[in-house]
């Protein structure tokens, strides 16, 4: 959809220089080049009288070198190929009559007498052809003596291969004949009838081509060439360099009539001179051969002049293998001369070389486009840039022509409400119009057409979409339809006038672009010498237009375009500069551009966003009330620049709406602008992953042809030339942002609903908006099943801020959002067990709507189905509300289809049991028959509810639904009149365990709460909660139980307490098992005292006092029973076990520090070292290139060992740690192997231990030296003090160290493949040891 425009045109008058003024008028130009290095032109002149060749070249900024003169080595001899390779400072020539000449300049001086000239090489025979390859590396020449010559760029002989007749062989392709006659099985029967039938025909008198398969055509080409065909040899490279195409005639014999014919042959050779294939014969077909340079068609002419009805030039193409690959009809007379045929680098354009004009041609969709003219006399020669794609030079004998083109994409307003989509494609003479919104038709077909006298230059539309300008070389050309419903009904722009170019402008100017202004005035672009001029033409009265003013602009004009609102024309000047051009002829400058671009949009940009702060608030409203003009344009390398900001790179094609800036990048993406400030920065980079609304995928090499932000539609044509219409995500959201802040609901659901957007937007964007205005949303969806659908696709997550983030507000530098990272099982489980259905969005909308509905009698009857939908939406469903409205509904064909409608929401099980829930067996069974369950199941059940009383069926249905505590309180109801509580009560709370719920029921009887007491103690005992069951016995008076109980739970006091009471000559055998167990428990001071004050056992008690280190408490006991000699007797030996006891404990901690120290010191080495051998791996690589096992090893690597999983199994999420491995896993984390990767964590925690350890020892080894002092050992005492004290300090100084763990020592990667950190075991407070200043030495 895209034309070609050129942006610029420049000519060269070269004049020898190295002879006398009065004789530099007689050279010739011979031939032109390109010199990508120095960006310069190479021209070669030649004066057929002296034979003398001076070549030039012609710098960037004008300055002029003579290279090198010589004069020809043989009279009347040709120069076929030039090149100039400035890396070598040479040129290289080769003429017709067999030379190979080469010319050695100065690149310093560059004085072309010192150019040293050599011929390198002569082919006697004479060469017919000659050719570069594109690299430069290699030539290949064509002799008379039909041999193929390469060389290489030293001249260094490659191969040479001798062309012959046989080699025509090759074009006689083999087929296997898919779908033919021949190719299928055929009986003896058949063939015999063949036979027959052939003989009839010979019999009939038809001999020769006439017995012919009728099936078969009736000509078959033998390739003959043509009167105008002058048999002259033409190479052509493919773009890689890897083959090359020959074309030369050949006398070769028909099969047919056995006659010597000349055909024209293509011949297809490798880069090293091979003969790959040749093409199949075409009549008509002549020299000129050019290569697509990224393709793999090779293109001729054939002219087709042996058919009276079907006489026409054609441009063919051929494949490598000398197939025939389709063709176009060139639309020239049969007798035009062409001159030749080239591609541009990139081979989107074809050139078609006539005498007097360049013919463009472009294809999409397997349709070529004729884009350009460029009119010339006697064109020698044309040839495109080797780099930039759209720079074209040509020449005749008089000067060089350099043009640049440019695509362009003539397209209608994309203002509302003028944004028709329209889009006006060029096609030689014809323009055609497809208005896209409107009609959608794929090219080459378009809407609607009109024809000019020649062919078109350039077209413009009118901002209405019904008037179009279009210029000719030789006239304006204006057409129009009377409205566009017109042209929807099938009527075709009609040509209302047709204005001279000698109306408006001199033989010598050059129309070259056209835009209009509104439906009144067309601006047309002039080109004359090196300055631009613009006529505006006032096209009110279409049939009688009238030249208004031409403005000169003393500057070169590169592009003329309309602005954005069609007020007034803008251009872009050779500098940059982008001028305002009203239609009095004003100037006004815009911008300039820090680089020229190729396209570029101009549009008044209001300043609502600016990131500027001002102090005062009028300043700032003023200055977002005048807005500024804004120009955007693209380079041809791809930078887009807003004024003189560059907002990003690599894009391909721009567009601009009234609220988006809008373009596409190589990268395959849409992305948006929002036109809202003039603060413009540097657009983020485009990440993968990015979510953002600005940015949007599409196909690869898409551009965008057109927008329509009425439709919220963006037209994209992909490379291969079919139409994509798109609706941005951030377009429609737009537009339903604007139509629910004017509370259009209507439209913004429909929106929604068209482009699969969430229907929560519509409360998201603003709840306070919505609530308020519920009603009227309602009123306005109107339909039941939109309410429906609305309250069903409900969910909890807030849109605006998540999915459809407004980015409005957003500064255009900030990063675009990534998609966030899927919620782990573990956080989703999380999310679910935290749900507050109190703060629930869903929760709040169905409530909102449900108060609405309710509250009106005619919304009520209306919406039912909606009211059951919000009772079903909610989370968790309020399944029972909508079968209590159910059960309300006196309609029973109403009631049904309700009842089936929520079978539908809901699942028919829980359905069924919430039924039951209500105590409705009526309802239960009309949901069970809408359901899959078994009749046989469920309606003796059913049967057996209803037969029931009330209270006894309450029961059945809860405990059927397991509500166990209600269904008590029926049974408790059903036998509320009896006196006690009956068995059938005593068994249900025993077996559901309802304890708590039969005792708050009898709360007010105190006999039937007994009763349940009784079984409550009785379960708490079989728990083995002795201590509250003992409570409940003796509360209940049964002492017995009681006592039992407290000896079990092991309170002494209580149970001595009944027994002193109740069962006096059971106390010494209670103390006994007391004693017992308290001394198995370690409780040695409550055993004590159970010795002095039951049992009447001071030796005991004393002996339990030491155990437990009260030294002082075993003195004054034995003291105040007068029994001093229990001191050395029992006391004394205590202390020495007591010593004994801590001596140990210290040593065995100061040991244990010391080697753990020791290993955690020796395994942090390691790993530093080696991880491999830390983690259990031995290394087996030879070298250090690589030390990352592959994925496919067999054994373990770093990754696998730590976490259990290898790394194909880490990055697909799967999982093969089941519960027995965690298990396992577990186990061995606790064991901490040596060896193993646990060993240093469990190494650590086992110093934690035995910290812990020695805080609770240290109170004892306190009272210890205590009692050591007392009874005068003190060398003990000191000991157990110092090595305390030791091993505390031991522990200080380290404690940092041990408890120093590194975050990758901490790094863990779980089920689902993703890292996670164990957290930080926290280093442990070591407080000192509260010294004895009597040992403190």
């Amino acid at each position: 959809m895209r034309n070609l425009i050129t942006l610029n045109k420049g000519k060269l008058h070269p004049l020898a220089s190295t002879v006398p003024e009065e004789e530099a008028s007689s050279f010739k130009l011979v031939d032109s080049t390109f010199d990508v290095i120095t960006d310069s032109i190479t021209v070669v002149l030649f004066d057929d009288h002296s034979q003398i060749y001076e070549i030039q070249q012609y710098m960037k900024d004008g300055t002029k070198l003579i290279l090198a003169t010589f004069s020809a080595t043989n009279l009347d001899d040709t120069l076929l190929s030039f090149a100039h390779f400035p890396d070598l400072n040479q040129l290289i020539f080769v003429f017709k009559l067999g030379d190979i000449l080469t010319a050695t300049y100065d690149s310093v001086n560059y004085n072309y007498q010192d150019t040293v000239i050599e011929i390198v090489g002569s082919i006697d025979d004479g060469i017919a052809a000659a050719s570069w390859s594109y690299d430069e590396e290699t030539l290949v020449l064509v002799t008379n003596a039909n041999n193929v010559v390469l060389l290489s760029k030293n001249f260094d002989p490659i191969n040479e291969y001798h062309m012959e007749l046989d080699d025509l062989k090759m074009s006689k392709h083999v087929t296997v004949g898919w779908g033919k006659k021949e190719t299928q099985f055929r009986g003896t029967g058949a063939k015999a009838m063949e036979r027959e039938a052939f003989a009839s025909l010979k019999a009939s008198g038809l001999v020769g081509s006439e017995l012919r398969d009728p099936t078969m055509p009736y000509m078959v080409d033998t390739g003959k060439i043509t009167e105008l065909d002058n048999k002259n040899a033409y190479i052509s490279w493919r773009g890689d360099c890897e083959y090359f195409v020959v074309s030369t005639v050949d006398a070769a014999v028909s099969e047919e009539t056995d006659q010597s014919v000349e055909r024209r042959v293509l011949r297809v050779f490798t880069r090293e001179g091979e003969l790959d294939s040749a093409s199949e014969p075409v009549d008509g077909m002549e020299r000129h051969t050019s290569w697509k340079p990224q393709g793999s068609l090779i293109a001729s002419i054939q002219r087709r002049m042996h058919s009276a009805d079907d006489n026409s030039l054609d441009l063919i193409f051929f494949e490598r293998n000398g197939l025939r690959h389709g063709e176009f009809d060139t639309r020239l007379p049969l007798n035009e001369q062409v001159n030749s045929l080239t591609w541009n680098n990139t081979s989107d354009i074809l050139t078609i070389v006539l005498q007097d004009r360049i013919q463009l041609w472009t294809t999409k969709n397997y349709h070529w486009y004729l884009k350009q003219e460029i009119y010339s006399e006697n064109i020698n020669f044309a040839k495109w840039h080797p780099e930039k794609d759209f720079t074209l030079l040509f020449g005749n004998e008089n000067e060089v022509n350099i043009l640049d083109f440019a695509y362009k994409t003539t397209v209608g307003p994309t203002l509302e409400p003028f944004d028709n989509g329209t889009t006006l494609v060029i096609d030689c003479t014809t323009v055609n119009i497809t208005p896209l919104a409107m009609a959608n038709v794929p090219p080459p077909i378009y809407f609607r057409d009109f024809e000019t006298p020649e062919n078109v230059i350039d077209v413009a539309t009118s901002l209405s979409n019904e008037i179009y300008a279009a210029i000719n070389r030789n006239a304006l050309v204006l057409a129009s339809v009377v409205s566009m419903g017109d042209m929807k009904k099938g009527q075709h722009p009609q040509t209302r006038c047709i204005l001279p170019k000698t109306d408006f402008a001199s033989e010598f100017d050059t129309l070259r672009q056209v835009a209009f202004v509104k439906d009144s005035v067309v601006a047309i672009l002039l080109d004359s010498d090196n300055l631009s001029r613009i006529v505006l033409i006032n096209v009110e009265n279409i049939d009688s237009p009238t030249v208004m003013n031409v403005v000169e602009t003393f500057d070169k004009i590169i592009l003329l375009k309309t602005s954005f609102d069609y007020n007034f024309f803008v251009y872009e000047t050779r500098d940059g500069s982008i001028m305002q051009l009203d239609l009095e002829g004003q100037f006004t400058p815009i911008t300039k551009f820090p680089q020229l671009v190729r396209d570029f949009r101009v549009i008044r940009v209001d300043n609502q966003h600016s990131t500027l702060e001002y102090e005062d608030d009028v300043l700032n409203k003023w200055n977002s009330q005048h807005p500024e003009l804004v120009a955007f344009g693209i380079t041809n390398t791809g930078k887009l620049f807003a004024n003189d900001v560059q907002l990003t790179n690599a894009v391909t094609s721009l567009e601009v709406t009234n609220s988006f800036l809008l373009f596409t990048t190589v990268q395959n993406n849409l992305q948006f602008v929002h036109l809202n400030s003039t603060q413009f920065k540097p657009l983020p980079i485009v990440e993968e992953g990015v979510i953002d609304e600005r940015v949007r995928a599409i196909e690869r090499g898409s551009i965008l042809v057109n927008s329509m932000p009425t439709k919220g539609a963006v037209v994209l044509q992909a490379p291969r030339g079919n139409l994509e219409t798109i609706c941005p995500r951030i377009m429609v959201l737009a537009s339903v942002r604007k139509s629910i802040k004017e509370k259009n609901y209507k439209v913004a659901f429909t929106a929604c609903r068209t482009h699969r957007i969430h229907l929560d937007i519509l409360h998201d964007y603003d709840p306070e908006l919505f609530y308020e205005n519920l009603k009227l949303f309602i009123d306005q969806i109107e339909k039941v099943s939109y309410l429906d659908l609305f309250i069903s696709c409900l969910v909890d997550e807030d849109v605006s801020k998540t999915k459809y983030k407004e980015t409005l507000n957003i500064d255009i530098s900030e990063p675009y959002e990534m998609e966030a990272a899927e919620l782990t099982e573990m956080q989703l489980y999380l999310k679910k067990k935290f749900y507050d259905p109190s703060k629930s969005k869903i929760n709040k909308i169905c409530k909102a709507i449900l108060k609405v509905l309710l509250n009106d009698s005619h919304y009520k009857k209306k919406y039912i189905q909606s009211i059951i939908t919000a009772y079903s939406s909610q989370k968790p469903s309020n399944v029972e509300g909508a079968l209590s409205l159910i059960t309300a509904l006196n309609d029973k064909e109403e009631k049904e289809s309700c009842l089936t409608y929520l079978c539908f929401l809901q699942d028919i099980n829980v359905l069924y049991k919430e039924a039951l829930a209500l105590y409705d067996v009526k309802l239960s069974l009309a949901v069970a028959q809408k359901s899959q369950m078994d009749p046989r199941e469920y309606l003796p059940f059913l049967q057996n509810l209803f037969d029931n009383e009330p209270l006894r069926r309450r029961f059945l249905i809860d405990d059927y639904l397991k509500n166990y505590e209600k269904a008590l309180e029926a049974l408790v109801e059903s036998s509320k009149d009896e006196t006690n509580v009956n068995q059938e009560i005593q068994e249900y709370v025993d077996t559901h365990c309802l304890y708590k719920n039969a005792l708050d029921i009898y709360r007010h009887d105190t006999s039937k709460q007994n009763v349940i007491y009784r079984s409550f103690a009785r379960h708490l005992s079989s728990k083995q909660e002795y201590s509250e069951a003992a409570m409940i016995f003796e509360m209940l008076g049964q002492y017995k139980e009681a006592m039992e109980a407290y000896i079990f739970s092991k309170r002494w006091q209580e149970a001595l307490s009944i027994a002193t009471d109740k069962f006096p000559d059971q106390i010494i055998s209670v103390a006994d098992d007391l004693v017992s167990t308290l001394t198995f428990e370690h409780k040695y001071v409550d055993a004590a005292e159970i010795y002095l004050k039951f049992l009447d056992n001071i030796e005991e008690a004393i002996s339990c006092y030491c155990r437990s280190y009260n030294y002082a408490t075993a003195c004054l006991t034995a003291s105040s029973n007068k029994m001093p000699d229990l001191i050395e007797k029992i006391i004394d030996p205590g202390l020495g076990e007591g010593y004994g006891t801590v001596a140990e404990l210290l040593a065995d901690c100061k040991g244990q520090i010391n080697s753990q120290l020791r290993r955690l010191k020796e395994l942090r080495t390691k790993k530093e070292e080696d991880p491999y051998a830390f983690y259990g791996q031995e290394t087996e690589q030879a070298d250090d290139v690589s030390i990352a096992p592959s994925e496919t090893s067999t054994k373990d690597s770093f990754f696998t060992r730590y976490t259990g999983k290898t790394g194909g199994t880490a990055k697909t999420g799967v999982s093969r740690r089941t519960s027995k491995n965690k298990r396992r896993e577990e186990r061995k984390r606790a064991r901490g192997k040596k060896g193993t990767i646990y060993e240093e964590e469990y190494l650590v925690k086992s110093i934690g231990r035995l910290i812990e350890r020695l805080d609770q020892t240290r109170p004892d080894a306190a009272k210890l030296i205590d009692g050591l002092c007392r009874r005068n050992k003190r060398e003990q005492a000191y000991q157990i003090q110092k090595t305390f004290i030791e091993v505390l300090d031991l522990l200080k100084d380290n404690v940092e160290e041990i408890y120093t763990i590194s975050e990758k020592d901490r790094e863990r990667i779980n089920e689902n493949g993703e890292i996670y950190y164990i957290p930080e075991i926290p280093v442990p407070e070591i407080k000192d040891f509260e010294k004895n200043k009597i040992v403190d030495y």
